[in-house]
């Protein structure tokens, strides 16, 4: 099989598994993990809460479900289980590792964002938000990376479709 149609076996996979992913983690409900994030964390910065807002001076911030970091735990899945290597058992290691780590990292993520807006206002919240949005992203992609070459023992990518 070429590379062409490698890839577009890969994209078809990834598609396919994220947006099953993504119905699930916003048709059902995570309502406990977003309330436990949003006390969690206003308790830790002194803010109010209510459910799932957190209350600062400027206004009020909601932890939704993309905010509980599930959604990057379904594009973490979709990467992982859309390649061909490694193996099954490997690459449920990989993403059950993954998993915990995503939601430790998106948990100080969403710390980071509320005392932005605790400290500088919301405006700088959205700003912080977006940049760490992006930078754990990029975190999470080369840490995949890195640990499934290490896992399947593969030199470069075109070794993984």
């Amino acid at each position: 099989m070429n590379l062409h149609r490698s890839g577009a076996v890969f994209f078809a996979k990834f598609f396919a598994i994220f947006l099953f992913l993504e119905f699930l983690v916003v048709n059902f409900p995570v309502v406990p993990l977003q309330e436990f994030i949003a006390r969690t964390l206003a308790s830790f910065l002194g803010l109010g809460y209510s459910g799932s807002l957190v209350f600062v001076s400027e206004g009020a911030f909601e932890i939704t479900a993309s905010c509980t970091g599930l959604v990057s735990a379904s594009v973490l899945a979709a990467i992982i289980f859309s390649l061909k290597k490694p193996e099954l058992k490997e690459k449920a290691v990989v993403f059950a590792a993954g998993f915990v780590a995503l939601l430790v990292v998106n948990y100080f993520r969403v710390l980071l964002v509320l005392w932005s807006g605790k400290e500088f206002g919301i405006a700088v919240a959205e700003i912080v938000h977006v940049l760490s949005w992006f930078v754990t992203s990029g975190a999470v992609i080369a840490a995949w990376y890195f640990f499934t070459k290490k896992t399947a023992g593969i030199k470069d990518f075109s070794g993984f479709l």
